[in-house]
């Protein structure tokens, strides 16, 4: 099923696009949950879409990765608030030359700091957000994100 995963990804980000693609996106998350895809392989397919040189490409895959996270429940958590992911999605943000990206980055970095602030388990996105901060990054668009998590 991860080739599957990939070739939605591919659809749903496709460098063509206007705009996002809510028929494969929701195909995606519905797909996920339903244990049709392993979380894992989903989240580490999000990444690697993150790293594509066309920045509507990474855009897309953004606003993906925002369903994927805010629809999916804890199995995505727990594979987006590892270190290692944490650190890939860093990497995006420190080495795009991009605004609109590296501010949706920030955006979503903010987000999940703030929904999964009384987490332990997801420490590593308290940490990744508290060293971007530190390095000169800001976002202060945090403001209500709670209502984004309800379900949390």
């Amino acid at each position: 099923m991860s080739s599957d995963i990939n070739l939605l990804l591919e659809k749903a980000t496709s460098p063509l696009l206007l705009d996002i693609d809510w028929d494969t996106t929701l195909h995606i998350v519905d797909l996920i949950r339903q244990g049709d895809v392993n979380p894992k392989a989903a989240v580490q397919s999000l990444v690697s879409r993150l790293k594509d040189s066309n920045p509507n490409v990474v855009l897309l895959a953004l606003q993906v990765f925002e369903s994927v996270v805010k629809n999916c429940g804890q199995s995505v958590h727990e594979q987006v608030a590892c270190r290692a992911v944490m650190e890939q999605i860093h990497d995006v943000l420190r080495t795009n030359p991009n605004d609109d990206v590296r501010k949706k980055i920030l955006l979503l970095l903010s987000t999940w700091v703030y929904a999964f602030r009384n987490e332990p388990k997801y420490r590593a996105v308290q940490v990744r957000g508290r060293n971007t901060w530190r390095n000169g990054h800001n976002d202060n668009n945090n403001s209500g994100n709670d209502s984004l998590f309800h379900q949390l």
